[in-house]
């Protein structure tokens, strides 16, 4: 029960913290690992004010042993890069699996390019520091 009353906050929290008018610009969905245990995961970029700065939302599961669920808001500042766009990350993560939930920061970097008009690909690689510390490399595709 302790573990879903976290969840909540932390939904709620994520939810406040993405601005209301931020611009959103497609959902993206991408595969990865976290310490050499795969997972999936889900996201959405939320713009804020232009095309420098973003909040990614991100919800991922990993199969470590236990499935852990993985919830993370990011702060993208994205700088140009010919084709494509890094960006330097940080953010905030929480983890839960059957046993607890534990907090965390994010810290690392990802690259952004444009495949299509509408579609993007993005590479990402960050260290979340908390209880469950840990090295994540992700890569997907925004529709």
């Amino acid at each position: 029960m302790n573990s879903c009353r976290i969840l909540l906050i932390t939904i709620i929290l994520i939810t406040l913290a993405t601005p209301v008018l931020a611009g959103d610009r497609g959902i993206g969905i991408g595969a990865g690992a976290l310490d050499g245990d795969f997972g999936f995961q889900l996201r959405k970029d939320f713009w804020l004010g232009g095309d420098i700065s973003a909040i990614t939302g991100q919800a991922s599961v990993y199969f470590q042993g236990k499935t852990t669920f993985r919830f993370d808001a990011d702060y993208h500042f994205m700088l140009n890069s010919g084709s494509g766009r890094f960006y330097p990350l940080v953010g905030l993560d929480f983890a839960v699996n059957s046993d607890s939930a534990k907090f965390g920061i994010n810290a690392g970097g990802g690259l952004n390019f444009n495949l299509t008009e509408k579609t993007r690909a993005f590479a990402e690689a960050k260290f979340i520091f908390s209880d469950w510390d840990g090295f994540a490399i992700n890569g997907g595709f925004y529709f």
